[in-house]
C-alpha cells in the first residue's frame, strides 16, 4: 500500500503540480517578509531567526524543515517511514525558493503600514494557492504538514485539530524566541495572525472554486 502511495506521488502529474504549490509558498511567505509584518506560522521560526543569525530565512527554512521531520521520528516511532523522510526533499526545495524570490521581489518597496497591510493580504492569497496546489497534487507534503499528520496519527485526534495545535505550537515558540531575544515583536506580528486565521478559509475557496480542476 505504501508502495502505490509513493508510485502516485511521482507521477508527473502530481509532481508538477506539487512543484507549482511549493513556489507559490514560496512566493507567499517571500512576500509576506517584504511586508514586516510577520509571515505564516509554518515560517515563523525560521523568520524570527533570521533576524538572529547570519544566515536567510530560506536557509532556515530548510533547517526548520529537517528539525520537523526529526519531530515525526519521535512521535510515529516504528511507524516512521521513507515517505516520512522523502518530505525533506519538497522542505529543501520550498527553503530555495524563499531565498530565489525574495531575490526577484526585491525591488518592492513599503513604506507605509497600509502598503505593508496589502502586501500582507496579497501574500496570504498567494501562499494559500500554493498549499491548496501541495493538497491537490497528492504527493509529498511538506514536513509542516508532517508533523501534524504524525501527532494526528500517534495521538489518534483529526488532522485539523492536530495541525492547529502545530501551527499555534510554531507561532508560540517563534514570539517567545522574538521577546527573549529583542523584547519585542521582531518577526511576529499581525501578519502571522492573519495568515493562521484566513489561509485555511481561502485555501477552501481555492477548493470549492478549482475543484476537479487539478
Amino acid at each position: 500500500m505504501m508502495e502505490n502511495h509513493l508510485k502516485e506521488a511521482f507521477r508527473l502529474k502530481n509532481i508538477v503540480t506539487l512543484m507549482m504549490g511549493l513556489m507559490f509558498m514560496a512566493a507567499g511567505v517571500s512576500l509576506s517578509r517584504i511586508a514586516g509584518l510577520g509571515t505564516s506560522p509554518i515560517a515563523s521560526i525560521p523568520n524570527v531567526l533570521s533576524y538572529m543569525m547570519p544566515l536567510s530565512i530560506g536557509s532556515l527554512t530548510i533547517i526548520f524543515m529537517i528539525v520537523c521531520v526529526g519531530v515525526e521520528i519521535i512521535f510515529l516511532k516504528k511507524k516512521f517511514s521513507m515517505a516520512n523522510l522523502l518530505q525533506i526533499i519538497p522542505g529543501s526545495i520550498f527553503g530555495m525558493l524563499i531565498n530565489v524570490f525574495l531575490s526577484i521581489f526585491s525591488f518592492i518597496q513599503v513604506t507605509t503600514y497600509w502598503q505593508k497591510l496589502g502586501l500582507t493580504v496579497i501574500s496570504i492569497v498567494v501562499l494559500a494557492f500554493g498549499v491548496y496546489l501541495e493538497v491537490a497534487s497528492h504527493s509529498i507534503i511538506l514536513p509542516g504538514e508532517g508533523v501534524a499528520k504524525a501527532i494526528s496519527i500517534a495521538m489518534n485526534k483529526p488532522f485539523a485539530k492536530a495541525k492547529i495545535w502545530v501551527d499555534s505550537s510554531m507561532v508560540m515558540v517563534a514570539l517567545i524566541l522574538a521577546l527573549v531575544v529583542f523584547h519585542s515583536l521582531t518577526g511576529i506580528r499581525e501578519g502571522t495572525v492573519l495568515s493562521a486565521l484566513l489561509v485555511g478559509h481561502v485555501v477552501a475557496l481555492f477548493k470549492r472554486w478549482f475543484a476537479d480542476k487539478v
